[in-house]
């Protein structure tokens, strides 16, 4: 059992030890729900089709933002206001740094999920025309050119996910 000492004072370690236990508590439950997703995508059936690219630019791809550094940001920057803060306005500290760590988190987030890519207009071997826009890998060794006149592979998953490479 966790003893909390009452008052806010310095001695106020034990409600130090709880945030940070339900900080260290928090990061195993995303941690779990991430592998769990990982694997619940892997043996998925998928539709292969073949096709011809009939244009291809490049582009910058924002993938969406998660929330995942927001809520980083505010547990991170709750617990050190709360360290922080005098003893009668922890309460404010917490709430202020909650505030601006998830802020932080999410810029940073933000930030991170733009990479290079391609936007494709590929002619289907059953003649039908489509648009696709594909992220460039992040390691520049794993990273493929597009040209038109170039035979593709679009592997397409289940929940719409397609995968783009040189038949």
């Amino acid at each position: 059992m966790i003893g909390i000492a009452r008052g806010g004072g310095p001695g106020d370690v034990g409600s130090l030890v709880l945030a940070r236990l339900l900080c260290v508590i928090l990061t195993m439950v995303v941690t779990l729900l991430q592998v769990q997703q990982a694997q619940a995508q892997s043996g998925t059936m998928q539709k292969i089709r073949y096709g011809e690219i009939l244009a291809a630019e490049h582009i910058v791809v924002k993938d969406q933002a998660t929330g995942r550094g927001a809520q980083t940001g505010a547990t991170v920057g709750a617990i050190a206001g709360y360290a922080v803060a005098d003893s009668g306005d922890r309460w404010l500290g917490s709430l202020l740094g909650g505030a601006l760590g998830g802020a932080a988190g999410h810029a940073a987030e933000k930030s991170s999920k733009t990479r290079p890519g391609w936007e494709l207009i590929i002619r289907l071997d059953n003649g039908e025309e489509i648009g696709i826009q594909v992220p460039s890998p992040k390691k520049k060794k794993d990273r493929q050119t597009f040209n038109p006149g170039d035979r593709v592979r679009l592997m397409v998953g289940p929940n719409g996910q397609t995968q783009v490479t040189p038949a």
